[in-house]
């Protein structure tokens, strides 16, 4: 599955290849600049673009920490 992490206004940050690996961009982003904490979130998607599960803020990334 893949995974966009968006602003607030919709624009995509970034893109990654894997829910973990998206965690882990999020984590980091929030960690760079705590200020986008709850401007962020990561949103798996299908292959034709839809989200097709949660959000997950950055403010909550680091509680979604994986093992990864």
């Amino acid at each position: 599955m893949t995974c966009g992490i968006f602003s607030s206004a919709g624009n995509l940050i970034a893109w990654c290849d894997s829910h973990d690996a998206a965690l882990k961009a999020l984590r980091d982003l929030v960690d760079e600049e705590p200020e986008t904490a709850d401007e962020v979130a990561a949103i798996p998607v299908t292959e034709a673009g839809r989200p097709c599960g949660e959000a997950i803020l950055g403010s909550s990334a680091h509680e979604h920490a994986t093992a990864a």
